[in-house]
């Protein structure tokens, strides 16, 4: 499911083909993925004034109006893709002079049309996050550390791979209570999920399954991937364990990880 790194990484390549463009054509092939469609005819003709994600979803911006895309398992949004990627197609954005494809294998993925500001329920994007403010938003809960790094009304963009691997680097075992992490090792943790972040960005996300960029290629950050799906710590050669935390499989190696 892709986080916030590979979202930033599909909206800053998209953005270089269609900022600025106008949209002249948008063809739907999947109704029942797409929400509001009724505003469709509303944002024919608009320019796309800023191509960019708010943590996990890339929006679309046009003049009072937003598209919004929940990629979930294996939505991808393509510029000019290759044909086969026309298959999955769920709607086909035609602009002044490329082809954007929102296509998914499956039928989770969503897309939603607003005519107002879409994310005030979602908590502050990660990027936009600083530490001090970082460490009063975590602490303020009373809840399992990996379950509110990956609540989106809390802070936006974390995900299962990135928690894993950010608790990880920090020392900090997923099951801990927010409550009992201390200060040093929010700002510790704060600083795991920044470098890593900021490497799968560099090295377009990571592709554990079906994810692709922009330009229909695999990500590149699960060569470097520490812990998520990994059969033995790095550090200590011990057996990494798996327990699942909201329905998600958590790795962790219980000797370097408290």
């Amino acid at each position: 499911m892709p986080e916030l790194p590979e979202a930033t990484t599909i909206s800053s390549q998209l953005s270089t083909y269609i900022n600025g463009s106008v949209l002249r054509k948008l063809i739907i092939k999947r109704n029942s993925i797409v929400k509001n469609g009724d505003l469709i005819k509303d944002i024919i003709g608009l320019e796309c004034i800023e191509v960019n994600n708010y943590g996990k979803m890339v929006y679309f911006m046009f003049p009072n109006y937003w598209v919004v895309f929940h990629l979930a398992l294996t939505g991808y949004l393509v510029v000019n893709p290759r044909r086969e990627l026309f298959e999955h197609s769920i709607a086909e954005f035609y602009f002044d002079d490329n082809v954007v494809v929102f296509g998914a294998k499956r039928m989770f993925e969503k897309m939603i049309l607003y005519n107002e500001y879409p994310f005030d329920k979602y908590g502050p994007d990660f990027r936009s996050v600083k530490p001090v403010d970082f460490v009063k938003i975590m602490s303020k809960h009373n809840k399992n550390i990996k379950v509110v790094l990956m609540d989106q009304k809390v802070i936006a963009g974390i995900g299962n791979i990135y928690a894993c691997e950010a608790l990880f680097d920090s020392r900090i075992l997923p099951t801990r209570s927010t409550k009992n992490i201390t200060v040093q090792e929010y700002y510790r943790l704060y600083n795991s999920l920044k470098d890593i972040i900021d490497l799968a960005v560099n090295k377009r996300g990571s592709t554990i399954s079906d994810y692709i960029d922009a330009f229909g290629n695999k990500g590149e950050y699960q060569n470097y991937h520490r812990i998520y799906g990994k059969k033995f710590c790095p550090l200590c050669s011990s057996k990494v364990k798996t327990i699942k935390i909201q329905d998600r499989i958590t790795y962790y190696c219980s000797t370097c990880q408290v």
